[in-house]
């Protein structure tokens, strides 16, 4: 331990034990730093850099620090902004002003060149930063648009001021090999940030002009006669193209109709699709499938049918009977259509549910379809003047529609791709009408006819969990029990791993014995590094050692491994790399599925260049062979070798098992 380390040692170690202490202190700094006027006299980056290293010195959990920066800068630029807004121009005679006089025309000339976005480059800018806000409010700013520049720049703020003092603080060695390639990650994000908001709107211009002149080629009218009248949804989605929302409408269909070729081309789920519901299915325990159950009831037959009927009745009592109608059609033709292609597609579910009473098939999920179309018939429902409710029940209503996707996949009831083709199904004949019959009148009453179907909804989702009908919870798969002893050591167990992309490569052992990790690997093998923000902070290091990263993850059926170990050799840039997970439980130990990966660590240019290759039969036998020996056991032969111990080996074979 350095000189300076140890005399800091009593201070880290106070931090440590009154954490509470060191988030106030750094949200109390990130406060006057941003404070109007305070700001200007003290200096808050220098402060929150030794905040930083007292938290990284620490070993103090970063992210509540993170927060309370985060709030202290938020509510330090709020209060500035507050009194702009309140003494105006009397700001100019305020002492520290006057003895700052160019702070303020600074920040005047940046909010006069940017605008709002002034609130977010004045946080990153010298004495700029603690007096932008108030000469926004000052000016006129309107709060909603300031309170949104606030809290998506101290987001960015909080991370870039501390995270260099907390990488000092945890260690001096490391701080001096990763901070050059810290900063550098921390330029290209916000260097990305800024190329995003420069580019997006470029792309944008060019799509939507190529809209317009296809819409002036198609007319504003679709051709006369009865075939005009059968060409008019096609006719009015074309001219859509003009808008974005067009667009949107576009990627919905046509992600629909790629989920539709997937279902017919190849019925049964993808590799991907079995593991990332493998994932699912791990996860869920008896609260989160309760929770599940209650939340995908939003997506239910008869909340949203209720729901349906409430928005098409307010709409029809407020003379609005063609939206009304178009609003009913948009939500029964996304749940008939979902459920007609079921009955003719028949795809499987998973967990065997198409063969139970209460399930039909799986493509597309009929929960999906119904939220979004109800969701997105809100949406081309409300004016385009109202334009703050228009935001917020996007926000909301995609909210909704993304946890009952997610219900469906955690319950274990579809796959993957069931839900984005019922997404996409709801987005596209949910939107059809506002496309067809354009919703850009003004309308008095159709916010609260969409915040009266939102409330229907809300009850009705609540009525139907508490009666547990139509959609009973004991339906739904039981949380899987993954600790079942298996009576015979010959039972079969897998032989490859299904990680989340699918099957994956195949065991090179089942490993009988040892409780922690798999017996007889001690002491050649050491658990890898854990993952830790002070470990993940050694993957930008020019220098990379494979003994001090922590290994990249990797899962099984959903589960990541209950061992990991690493074998480092004399080359400093190479190691081995065992994962193991617990295949059964039997009445001699557990059994242990082991995959094995040979890592090369390389520097690259802002994080290592990492290869894996599998090992070979002899490099196997070397590795394999002394643990076995260590452990008493023998292999026996088979699609994936077992080691077992002489005993047991002896009964299984009345000539004996061959060791490795």
């Amino acid at each position: 331990m350095s000189g300076l380390e140890a005399a800091l040692e009593p201070v880290f170690a106070w931090l440590a034990a009154n954490p509470a202490w060191a988030g106030a202190f750094i949200g109390l700094i990130a406060f006057a730093e941003s404070l109007a006027l305070v700001g200007l006299l003290v200096p808050g980056a220098f402060l929150m850099f030794l905040a930083g290293a007292a938290v990284g010195g620490s070993n103090i959990d970063i992210l509540p620090m993170l927060a309370w920066a985060v709030v202290g800068a938020v509510a330090g630029d709020s209060l500035s902004y507050w009194l702009g807004r309140h003494f105006r121009d009397q700001l100019r005679g305020f002492p520290v002003v006057r003895r700052y006089p160019g702070a303020l025309a600074r920040a005047e000339s940046l909010f006069h060149r940017h605008g709002g976005k002034s609130v977010v480059i004045g946080r990153f800018v010298g004495p700029v930063r603690p007096v932008i806000p108030a000469v926004v409010g000052m000016l006129g700013m309107p709060p909603g648009r300031f309170l949104l520049a606030n809290v998506s720049s101290a987001l960015a703020w909080a991370p870039a001021y501390l995270l260099p003092g907390v990488v000092f603080g945890a260690s001096l060695v490391l701080a001096m090999e990763v901070m050059g390639r810290l900063m550098a990650w921390l330029v290209l994000g916000f260097g990305g940030f800024f190329l995003l908001r420069w580019l997006i709107p470029r792309i944008d211009r060019p799509l939507r002009l190529a809209g317009n002149r296809l819409a002036r080629a198609v007319g504003r009218h679709p051709p006369p006669g009865q075939w005009g009248q059968w060409l008019r949804p096609l006719h009015a989605a074309l001219r859509a193209l003009r808008h974005r929302q067009g667009w949107l409408w576009w990627l919905a269909f046509v992600a629909f109709l790629g989920t539709l070729t997937e279902a017919l081309w190849t019925p049964g789920p993808q590799g991907w699709e079995r593991g990332l519901l493998a994932l699912a299915e791990a996860q869920r325990g008896d609260l989160l499938r309760r929770t599940a159950w209650v939340m995908t009831q939003a997506g239910g037959l008869l909340p949203v049918s209720l729901a349906t009927v409430a928005l098409a009745a307010a709409l029809w009592r407020a003379d609005e009977r063609r939206r009304a109608r178009f609003a009913v059609f948009g939500v029964v033709s996304a749940v008939l259509v979902a459920y007609a292609l079921k009955g003719l597609l028949g795809t499987p579910r998973p967990n065997g549910l198409t063969a139970t009473a209460e399930f039909a098939a799986a493509f597309p999920s009929a929960h999906a379809a119904g939220i979004a179309a109800l969701v997105t018939v809100w949406v081309t429902v409300l004016p385009p003047r109202v334009r703050l409710l228009r935001w917020l029940t996007l926000l909301a209503g995609a909210l909704v529609m993304t946890l009952v996707a997610l219900t469906r996949l955690l319950l274990g009831v579809h796959w993957p791709l069931d839900i984005v083709g019922g997404l996409a199904l709801g987005i596209t004949l949910g939107a059809l009408p506002g496309v067809v019959g354009g919703a850009r009148q003004a309308g008095r009453h159709r916010g609260m006819s969409v915040v009266l179907s939102a409330g229907v909804l809300l009850a009705a989702t609540g009525v139907t969990q508490m009666l547990d009908w139509p959609d009973p919870i004991n339906a739904y798969p039981e949380p899987a029990d993954r600790s079942v002893p298996i009576r015979s050591l010959d039972d079969p167990l897998a032989t490859h791993r299904l990680g989340l992309g699918g099957p994956a490569e195949g065991f090179v052992a089942q490993w009988q014995g040892g409780e922690q990790v798999p017996a007889g690997f001690e002491p050649d093998w050491q658990p890898a590094p854990p993952w830790r923000w002070q470990t993940l902070l050694r993957w930008i290091s020019p220098r990379p050692s494979a003994a001090r990263l922590p290994v990249l993850p990797r899962w099984h059926d959903g589960r990541r491994p209950d061992a990991v170990l690493i074998r480092v050799g004399e080359d400093p840039r190479r190691r081995w790399v065992l994962r193991a997970w617990r295949g059964a439980v039997t009445p001699d130990g557990p059994i242990w599925l082991l995959s094995l990966e040979r890592d090369v660590i390389r520097p690259g240019v802002l994080l290592p260049r990492l290869r894996r290759h599998a090992p070979g039969p002899e490099a196997l036998a070397a590795l394999l062979g002394p643990a076995s020996q260590r452990a008493g056991l023998v292999r026996l032969p088979g699609p994936v070798p077992r080691y077992r111990s002489s005993s047991d080996a002896a009964a299984a074979s009345p000539q004996g098992g061959t060791s490795p």
